[in-house]
């Protein structure tokens, strides 16, 4: 091989590289706004910014959190049995 297809073959591999990582961050991200949980506590976020919403949106997210915790220990009784 020559250097300049060493040089070919490392180019390669790096964009290939790179095109994994970036299809693992949007898959990632698809999982994260695709979780309604996720969503409402977005949604909360962003409605705490304005302080006279600040009460309805920590509402929204302890709703948000009771309702992830009781999913996920209704997946653990499921798993279980």
């Amino acid at each position: 091989m020559t250097e300049l297809e060493i040089l070919r073959r490392r180019r390669e591999l790096v964009v290939l590289s790179a095109e994994l990582q970036r299809a693992t961050i949007v898959r990632r991200l698809d999982r994260i706004t695709a979780n309604p949980a996720r969503r409402v506590l977005g949604f909360a976020a962003k409605a705490a910014t304005t302080p006279m919403l600040l009460k309805l949106g920590s509402a929204a997210m302890g709703f948000a959190v009771r309702a992830y915790r009781r999913r996920s220990a209704t997946k653990k009784v499921r798993v279980r049995h």
